[in-house]
Formats: structure tokens, sequence, C-alpha cells
């Protein structure tokens, strides 16, 4: 067994490495000496200087994928120290340019005077119920508790609080009482349903019949460490030629503020063949949005513009507060990986229709591996009805049952940590592990970041984990260990946001207190410990719509940046094994030299390529 593995020529590189695709043409090569800086780079905001492939080799027992990325080409120093870093791009108020110099249009996230510049009108707001499935499942499992021992309750409880929890993970319409009113109503706790939240664009048509663009509707919804959407994947392909607008809905519920902020990736090259199998080469990518949600039970409206559609590589919804937790992603379905395209990897797992039947769910959920704490929920649930069905219940059986379910409620929470049965590996930077479609993160050396926590810069001024603080100067060995507890295989790709290829900080003006001027130019945020403005909603203009709109923001509010694939996908794809049938989790492990420094907007974007969604674990 040779120790090395294909990777594919630089052409078709891309393509592969975020499920592009690539035709069946292209001959894999097994050379793994990494190249340097293979393309000329135009003037930033040209596209700059692509760097080549990594190295990749597999160990013996092919348990292990070692990558060693291109070296960078800015200078190698210590960024935090000297800030903003060798690899800052001066911000340029113009649209970005291709490497052929031609201009992506909707590609300007803000301007010096604040503007939101993607905004397609104006936000609008309307009130809703913060009810949260956070806090209506803390409820209906509450209610289990008090009254499981009564015989009088469990009649109460098998109609309402173990219907009420079910439908809540299986993303069923609500009926009870006590779940009514509910802006979260139809989204699954359990991900099985990627199949069905394929949103199409609509195209739009002048009065003569051409088309001039096209939307697509998009729900959002924000609580505790999570942001679920209607859309985990989109096809674009009616809107190929022509820019076009995505319209949020989002709905921020019980401890969900946040700010919107989706930063989308966009390809440079797309070829006639797009979206089916073409070749095509990573751009640019942007927070199209920083706005300030800050006010529970609130449904904010944001439309915003897109380039042409062959263009679209996908959207990267995040919050800065809760991160890595707040995540979630929606991905062109129409990109493919070997040859099959990510809607047919989701139906493969899921089923074209998972919710055709109770059968159909049943089986699109028992995909999900019994470790996820979403899963461990519902089995739970379900044993306690059937439990209460029987004639004869025993209590002190169903005592245990009912303490796992609020032990998996409590893992279900946050994904910032590993759930129980899940023992994070002391020899790896950080832990990785693949349950419910999700991706949770622990580490032996895990450590916060955020005001108060003395660690890192306080500009962040959230509560963030995953970071790779020991990383300042080149070459850095990252070790992760993937660990998959689902019943079908997940991937593994390491995205660069800038580090490489360079970043800037085009922002819109957040706090006041927190800019930095070099003569009379206005440079990038950093906290100097001055009055927290943030926390306030609006302190500029009571006008949400206002210009300029005091945003919350971080260090890298509207950042653009040049991405570029570290590890995966043309490297040489990464799998992780599928649980295996006695339960023991699949596993691979993955060690990557950095040869540059990370900008200081992201170190690394780790997700799965074949079912990416809410499965990334980003570090900073």
């Amino acid at each position: 067994m040779s120790n090395k593995i294909p990777y594919v020529s630089t052409a078709a590189a891309v393509a592969l490495a975020l499920g592009l695709g690539m035709s069946s043409g292209v001959q894999a090569v097994s050379s793994c000496i990494p190249t340097n800086f293979v393309s000329a780079g135009g003037v930033h905001p040209q596209a700059t200087q692509k760097p080549g492939n990594s190295c990749t080799t597999r160990s013996a027992d092919g348990n292990t994928t070692f990558v060693v990325t291109p070296e960078g080409k800015y200078p190698a120093q210590d960024n935090n120290e000297n800030l903003p870093g060798s690899n800052f791009l001066m911000t340029v108020y113009e649209n970005y340019r291709r490497p052929d110099g031609s201009e992506m249009v909707n590609t300007l996230p803000s301007t010096p005077d604040g503007r939101y510049n993607l905004h397609d009108g104006p936000v609008t707001v309307r009130d809703i119920n913060p009810a949260s499935p956070e806090t209506d499942l803390d409820v209906a499992i509450s209610d289990i508790e008090q009254g499981y021992r009564s015989a009088l309750a469990r009649k109460r409880l098998k109609r309402q609080a173990i219907k009420n929890a079910i439908d809540i993970l299986e993303g069923n319409p609500l009926t009870g009482k006590a779940v009514v009113n509910r802006a979260y109503e139809g989204f699954a706790m359990l991900h099985y349903t990627g199949p069905l939240r394929n949103g199409h664009v609509q195209p739009i048509f002048d009065a003569n019949g051409v088309k001039i663009g096209g939307n697509l509707d998009v729900d959002m919804i924000y609580f505790g460490e999570n942001l679920e959407s209607s859309a985990s994947m989109i096809d674009p392909s009616d809107v190929l030629e022509v820019p076009w607008t995505i319209t949020y809905h989002i709905n921020i519920l019980h401890n969900g503020i946040e700010d919107f902020s989706p930063s989308t990736m966009f390809l440079d090259l797309p070829t006639t063949e797009f979206p089916a199998g073409g070749v095509m080469q990573g751009g640019i990518s942007m927070d199209q949005s920083y706005f300030p949600m800050l006010r529970e039970g609130t449904r904010y409206t944001v439309k915003i513009k897109e380039p042409p559609g062959k263009f679209y590589n996908l959207t990267y919804v995040w919050g800065w507060r809760l991160h890595p937790g707040r995540v979630q992603v929606t991905e062109n379905s129409t990109k493919s990986i070997a040859g099959k395209t990510l809607f047919q990897y989701e139906t493969d797992v899921f089923g074209t229709n998972p919710r055709a039947d109770q059968a159909t769910k049943e089986a699109a959920i028992n995909q999900i591996g019994d470790l996820a704490p979403a899963k461990r929920m519902w089995n739970r649930l379900r044993e306690l009805k059937a439990m209460m069905s029987a004639p004869n219940f025993d209590v002190d059986a169903a005592t245990p049952i009912v303490e796992d379910l609020r032990l998996s409620y409590l893992d279900w929470l946050t994904r910032t940590k590993l759930p129980r049965g899940v023992t994070a590996d002391p020899n790896s930077d950080v832990t990785l592990f693949y349950a419910n479609n999700t991706i949770y993160g622990g580490s032996t050396k895990a450590r916060a970041q955020g005001e108060g926590s003395g660690l890192g810069a306080e500009s962040y001024k959230g509560t963030q984990h995953g970071f790779l603080l020991d990383w300042k100067v080149r070459p850095y060995l990252f070790k992760v260990t993937l660990l998959n507890g689902d019943h079908f295989v997940h991937g593994y790709v390491n995205v660069d946001f800038g580090g490489s290829r360079g970043w800037e900080n085009q922002f819109q003006f957040t706090d006041p207190t927190t800019v930095v001027y070099e003569g009379d130019e206005p440079l990038f945020p950093i906290d100097r410990g001055g009055p927290d403005e943030f926390l306030e909603q609006t302190p500029r203009n009571a006008d949400i719509n206002a210009d300029p709109q005091l945003g919350s923001g971080c260090f890298f509010t509207f950042g653009r940046y040049d991405w570029w694939i570290n590890a995966g996908g043309p490297w040489g794809l990464i799998n992780v094994p599928a649980v295996a049938a006695d339960g023991t989790v699949g596993r691979h492990n993955v060690e990557i030299e950095y040869n540059f420094e990370p900008s200081l907007r992201l170190s690394a974007y780790q997700f799965d390529p074949f079912h990416h969604d809410v499965a990334i674990w980003s570090m900073h």
C-alpha cells in the first residue's frame, strides 16, 4: 500500500476541494511536492496570487493524513505583535476584480460613510414569540421529571410533554397548547432534513420577459449557541448570468441576540460547464453585512445583493458572540465531489423525502449516531413513551432514562465541548466529533477568549472557543483528531481565510471607542477598554436603518479576504469512517504544517464537504 494519496492537478484542485467537481477526464497524479504561488496576482482588490498545492501523505496504516502547506508570500512575523499583520491588505473601496481584471458586481460590503452597501432596501422588523427549542425542551423535560412517577400525570405527559419534545426534535407541526405560535416550527433539531432544504433561486423578469435577477427567501432562527436555516443548500441554476438576492428572515429567539454576518465565498473562473462538473478557482470571500439584531422576540428581514449565480460558492452565516457554536452554511447544491452533487450526497444518506411517512422519517433519523445529544434525547423520549403505554410501568427502570434525558439535553446546549462518551485526544490541538450532521469540538488544551477571559485581544468582545493562540509564526504544526459517531462517512477540509493570500478589514464603523487612527485614516478597531457602547441596540440613532448604523462587531467586521484550501479536497479527500456496528466511533487523524501566518480574522475553517450545513468548526 502506497503511503501517498493522489491529488488532482492545480487546475482541478479547487473544484474537488469544495465539492465544485472535476470532469471525468481529469487524471490524478502522484507527486507530493508543495508548490508556491503558481499564479500571477493583481493589485488589490484584484485577485491575489493563488498558492500551489499542499503536499499530502498518509501513514502506512491509513489512519493519519499529513499535510504541508506552501510557503506564505508575506513576511514571517507575529501579526498579533505587529498589528494589523504582514498579510493585511489596505482597504480599497471598489468591487472585487477577478484575475482577468473584470469587475464582480455586489462585492463591496461597506463604504467610508458606514452604509451597508449590499443591503437591498431597508431592514424591517416585526414582533414574534421569543420561545426557542431550547426553552420549550427544557419545560417539557422538567414536566417529565416532576410527573413521571405519577400514574395520572403519565397520561398527560405522554400526550403533551413527550409528544411536544419529539415534535420539536423531528421538526413536526406543533399542536400542543404549550408550544403554539412558535417561530421555530418546522425546524428539526435532528439534522436529517437536508434533502428538503435545497432552496431554488426564483428568476425575476422585466416587462419584456428579459431575466434581470432572482431571489430566494431564507428563514433562520438564532437561539443559545445555535443558528438553524431553512436552506442548507441553494440552487442558483436560473440566475447564472444575472445578479440576484437572498431575503433573510432572521428570528431572534431567547438568548439569541447577535449581529447578522453572512460571509460569502465566490469563485473566480466558472467554466461553461458550470455548475455540473466544471473546474473553478477560489476567489474572494467577505462579510456581506454586520447588522445588529439585539432584541429578542424580533424577526429581522434583510435582503442581500449577490453577484451573478455562476460565481456563487456558499454563504457562511456566523455569530461572533458565541463562536464557533453559532454557525450555519448554505452550499451551492449543484457542486459535485467525485462526480456526485452535494444534493445527491444528502439524498443518498437520508432519502429524497425523509418526511414522506413515519417509517421513512425514522429510517432517516437512524442514520444519525446514538451519541449525538439530540438523537439521545429522541431515543430516551421514545423509550419513556413506550414504557408509559405498557400496562405495568416500572418507575425504577424509568429513573435512569429520565436522568439521561436531562444530561443529554445539557450536552445538546453547546457544541463547544464534547458530549458524554466522547473523550478529547490529549495529543491534538482539537478533537472534532461528527454527530447529528454537526461538529462538536473539544480539547484538553481548550481556552476561551473574550472580554474578561484574560486571553487574547479583548477586541472580540464575545465568548470564543478553540483558539490557536500558539500559532504565531511559521511553521506551526496543527494536530486534529476526527471522530465520527454517525452511520455515514463524513469528510474534512481545512480552509485558510486570508492568511496566505491576504485580507482586509473593510469595516462598517462599530464602537467609536475602538477606532484606531493613523493621521486622519481609520484603520481597524481594537478594544481600548472604553465604555462598551456595543451593548446598546442603536447608540447613534434609534432608527435601525439610519446611516451610519452602529453595529456591534469585533476585530474583523465587513472583512474581505482571499481564500484557499490547506487540507482535504484537491490535495486528497480526507474521509472519516462511519461508526462501527459495535458502536466504536470512526476515527482519522490529521496533522497540518502551516507555513504562513494566520490572518487576524480567522485561523482555520474546518468543515465536512459532503454535508456542510452546521458541520463546521472554526478556530480563531
